[in-house]
């Protein structure tokens, strides 16, 4: 991991740009301080000082050249940070962001980081400083942050556990005015067929192939033993299973955080005889199961109704934050037959990809043909990932923005897909389509294929998730 690179990532996950500096006790978006960084002392105090603007002062201000200060979302910005933590180390245990002591918790871990980023060199040359290798620094500062993420409150990560261990009640609502009446629950699972209930998505995690030997070799065997893995070897005398040291390496394709709510839990109700016959009508065990729950189910959504909003509001920023990175990439440069320098992918790679350095610190060091292939394939694998995301879940979605008058959500898909780039990519993705890519001949190459079809099945995604807008609304 590059100082660098991770220094870069670190700020723009923050403040949203590397142009940032403290000025009247307000974030200013301008200046040189990042480019001329020499990773000293006064420099560290700088960017300590935008760190208590950000996470500590009681008002926030950002400014920018020309505009009058606006407020910082401070929110927001913890919840990228926490996002961005989480891509380093999914074991993380971290404080709601509407919690009282997120803004304490995200000032202190963002320090630690600060720290790792501006530990000691032993060089004085400041190109020799900012390309070093901070891999095992920034680990051991996460080590830190979980560390104390932990023993900062023994006893409410004990409550926690507690709180885990135990059942997520609901109590019958018919019968509120009288505990008592309880006597019976039912475990709630069966949402996904009840409609009522928003679908549970999830984001996309992008699996990078990471060989720490560095060769990422073709008859490498370790993609068939991936996809095998649940087979046991038969038939094969005592053969043993291949071990290796390669693996995949989990990294998100968005800061944007998707607010789930408690899907799972006991419904508590009342049942006697008179209830079952005359309530609900019936005298059979799986009747009564079916009616019970969907009576949860629409006591509890009820209930649940601001939090569930909440996480389908979340979703349609989380599509509008891929759509917002895949089309911000050089298409045109990715697929057309120009020189893919490595500099210009590790940029494109830096648009889309969260926690990109620690995937540097694992292919720095390899020939620049294995680098430029490894980072051409993340960025292709990003592309198919997000045009099946769009694909998967653009329906639901869509009604979601259209429920919640998400505007300026379809105003901008709208844009993108009637936009004059939109339309050159569409023109490109036909020739492509005219010179098909011979397919794969091992599960190895199939990590490494890309389709001629790859940038039209991106591009036909996004159109067609903008036309639900209109089914949307004519059906509504």
């Amino acid at each position: 991991m590059r100082r660098i690179d991770t220094f870069k990532e670190f700020l723009i996950t923050i403040f949203g740009s590397t142009t940032v500096k403290a000025t009247g006790g307000k974030i200013y978006r301008s200046g040189n301080l990042f480019s001329t960084c020499d990773y000293g002392d006064k420099a560290l105090e700088e960017y300590v000082n935008l760190l208590k603007i950000a996470y500590s002062n009681r008002d926030s201000k950002i400014q920018r050249p020309n505009y009058p200060p606006e407020a910082f979302h401070r929110t927001e910005s913890i919840q990228r940070f926490f996002a961005y933590l989480k891509a380093y180390n999914s074991t993380l245990t971290l404080p709601d962001v509407n919690d009282s002591y997120a803004n304490i918790f995200a000032f202190k871990a963002a320090i630690t980081i600060l720290d790792a980023i501006f530990s000691k060199s032993d060089s004085t040359n400041k190109f020799k400083v900012e390309n070093e290798d901070i891999s095992g620094i920034f680990r051991k500062a996460l080590d830190y942050i979980k560390a104390n993420s932990v023993a900062r409150d023994i006893k409410a990560v004990s409550n926690a556990v507690d709180v885990a261990k135990s059942k997520n009640y609901f109590y019958d609502t018919d019968y509120s005015n009288d505990n008592s009446q309880y006597n019976y629950s039912i475990h709630v699972v069966e949402f996904s067929v009840i409609p009522k209930v928003s679908r549970i998505i999830y984001p996309i995690s992008l699996g990078i192939y990471i060989d720490p030997s560095k060769r990422y070799d073709d008859n490498s065997q370790y993609f068939f033993n991936l996809t095998t893995s649940s087979f046991a070897p038969f038939n094969k005398g005592n053969a043993q299973m291949v071990t290796t040291d390669e693996f995949l390496l989990s990294k998100p394709l968005s800061l944007v955080g998707i607010r789930y709510f408690p899907l799972l839990f006991d419904y508590v109700t009342h049942l006697d005889d008179a209830t079952i016959l005359n309530n609900y009508k019936c005298a059979n065990k799986y009747v009564l199961n079916q009616f019970v729950i969907e009576k949860a189910v629409k006591q509890y959504t009820d209930y649940m109704a601001p939090s569930i909003a909440e996480y389908e509001k979340s979703l349609v920023d989380y599509m509008e934050d891929l759509i917002r990175r895949v089309l911000s990439l050089d298409l045109k440069w990715l697929y057309n037959n120009s020189e893919k320098k490595i500099e210009k992918c590790r940029e494109e790679i830096e648009i889309v990809l969260i926690g990109y350095p620690e995937v540097y610190s694992y292919i720095d060091g390899c020939s620049d043909k294995i680098i430029r292939k490894q980072l051409l394939t993340i960025l292709h694998h990003a592309i198919v990932e997000i045009t099946q995301f769009i694909n998967n879940n653009g329906k639901d979605i869509s009604k979601y923005a259209i429920t919640h008058n998400c505007e300026n959500h379809i105003k901008y898909v709208k844009g993108r897909v009637y936009g004059k780039s939109f339309k050159e990519l569409n023109e490109l993705s036909e020739k492509l389509k005219e010179t098909p890519t011979e397919g794969p001949h091992s599960l190895y190459e199939c990590y490494y294929y890309t389709s001629s079809n790859e940038l039209a099945d991106l591009l036909s995604s996004i159109s067609n998730y903008k036309n639900l807008f209109k089914k949307s609304k004519k059906s509504s």
